[in-house]
């Protein structure tokens, strides 16, 4: 189904007002600076952020604002770029200052002064937007689009592995059965990991029992249901994919001597964690937050290769007309990711 008739060099957007209010507006089509090129979305994946956003609970994030950073979208003009008009990529929304100390030293992911599209300049909820050329990774176009909007979110799930350096032979503890934690699993399996997954939500559980993974049962308390599944050991490496302040003064005794705890999931707030016992059994902790450009490159070629076989999680598209209710569906897990095609008004109901 076709947007009614829209005036010329205007487009279609769904905009972010303020808290739970999204409306469908006409809007200039987005100038393109130089180095940047024109795209139009295909499909764009809902988080936490967008969530948080919408909430209102954003530090940076100022309305009207068009969402969406987990964008997979057709060049429309390369302007000076390579790459070719219709040509499928994965958009890395990152926009970091390129002048502060890790810009310099090689880490721009941690940039001092890092801004993202789709929180601090519009996004992709629209049917065209822009992107610095130099953060357009090519997909296959034979890849479908419900795998293809996994890019940038497993991106964040190999950073957060590649924190860690290997995961081969070792056993895997995931809290949180998201998106991220989801896919962190997928990506430590791949590399030789046992995983283990802690959920309490029995639908998200249930994937990762179908995924193969190990869940533990949320009606025992975690540290014995670790204990048992370890002989006692517990994990080599934890990843946090939660957050749940309840559970961070808990992280170390999760994990055995010499092991590494990643910090995945943002706390919103300063959070408890057992420094004298992470400081007596010799533990890492570890932060890891967005990703490189080598990541989401890796995360491509995941989608492209099929290694991970993404068709089995559950992906929700809803049409650009209702982004209201894609930010609901995507907050009361509907489906493991919600998306939204902005090249479509037809939206499920209920």
């Amino acid at each position: 189904m076709a947007f009614q008739q829209r005036e010329e060099n205007m487009m279609w957007a769904s905009v972010w007002h303020g808290p739970d209010d999204f409306r469908l507006e006409q809007r200039p089509s987005p100038a393109c600076p130089p180095g940047w090129v024109l795209l139009q979305p295909e499909l764009v994946g809902l988080c936490g952020t967008d969530l948080s956003i919408d909430a209102g609970h954003h530090g940076r994030a100022r309305a009207p604002l068009v969402l969406g950073h987990e964008v997979v979208a057709t060049v429309v003009d390369p302007r000076e770029s390579n790459l070719a008009p219709g040509s499928r990529v994965a958009l890395r929304p990152t926009l970091p200052c390129g002048e502060c100390w890790p810009c310099r030293h090689g880490a721009p992911h941690t940039c001092r002064q890092l801004r993202l599209i789709g929180i601090d300049m519009d996004g992709g909820l629209a049917e065209l937007a822009v992107a610095p050329a130099a953060s357009l990774v090519p997909l296959s176009q034979q890849v479908p689009l419900t795998e293809a909007v996994l890019a940038e979110p497993l991106a964040v799930a190999i950073h957060a592995v590649e924190r860690v350096g290997t995961v081969a032979g070792a056993t895997v503890l995931v809290i949180g059965a998201g998106p991220i934690g989801i896919l962190t699993g997928l990506v430590a399996s791949s590399r030789g990991g046992r995983v283990l997954v802690s959920e309490p939500h029995a639908h998200r559980r249930g994937l990762a029992e179908d995924l193969g993974f190990e869940t533990l049962d949320p009606a025992r308390p975690l540290l014995d249901e670790v204990a048992s599944l370890t002989d006692g050991v517990m994990s080599d490496v934890l990843f946090d994919c939660a957050a749940y302040p309840p559970l961070s003064a808990e992280l170390s005794a999760l994990v055995r001597e010499h092991g590494s705890i990643v910090l995945v999931a943002l706390y919103p707030d300063p959070t408890p964690l057992d420094l004298h016992a992470i400081t007596f059994a010799e533990q890492a902790v570890l932060g890891s937050r967005v990703y490189t450009p080598d990541d989401l490159t890796a995360a491509v070629n995941f989608i492209d290769t099929g290694q991970l076989d993404l068709s089995r999680l559950p992906i929700g598209v809803f049409g650009l007309d209702d982004a209201r209710g894609a930010v609901d569906a995507a907050r009361r897990g509907a489906a493991l990711k919600i998306a939204v095609q902005p090249t479509s008004v037809l939206s499920p109901r209920g």
